[in-house]
């Protein structure tokens, strides 16, 4: 496989502008990179759950950053607070532009949502990594801590892996 390597990116905040354009983003992710893990039926949960009105409240919560390819947005990753963990943050919201794919770009972003987390005083991380991610995460240094079970629209379920990485 000829792996090419990621552009020149900009990276910045999400704002509220952001909010459809990443939706979308997210969408066109799922449905072009999950399909070898995930049925159909559980790729149009997902689609479903991008598309609810508290997806975009989720965003919110979420210090989602952006990599731009000039003005497009190809690329998410944040954080959030885990209220009932002491110190302990959760990785969200990482996709990639499937056309964008598979050239270091979601270790990327991982990775600087990790640092964002870190200098906020975070000193663990967790993820809820659907199956397709599940590697990406392994090679950042997450390890699997539980197999589990992310509700969708229409009463389908995702397997999931929660996954951690306990950071310095």
């Amino acid at each position: 496989m000829n792996v090419q390597s990621a552009p020149e990116l900009a990276f910045r905040a999400m704002i509220e502008a952001d909010i459809d354009v990443v939706r979308d983003l997210h969408a066109r992710s799922f449905a072009g990179l999950a399909g070898a893990q995930h049925s159909p039926a559980q790729i149009a949960g997902h689609l479903a759950l991008i598309a609810d009105d508290p997806y975009a409240d989720d965003l919110r919560r979420c210090h989602v950053g952006l990599a731009l390819d000039g003005e497009r947005i190809v690329a998410t990753a944040g954080w959030i607070e885990v209220l009932e963990q002491i110190s302990t943050a959760r990785i969200r919201k990482v996709f990639v532009d499937p056309a964008m794919a598979r050239r270091g770009l979601g270790s990327r972003m991982v990775r600087r949502a990790e640092s964002e987390a870190y200098r906020a005083g975070y000193r663990r991380l967790i993820v809820r990594a659907n199956l397709n991610a599940v590697p990406l995460y392994e090679t950042l240094g997450y390890v699997a801590m539980a197999e589990a079970q992310m509700p969708v629209p229409g009463g389908i379920e995702l397997p999931v892996m929660m996954m951690e990485k306990p950071l310095a």
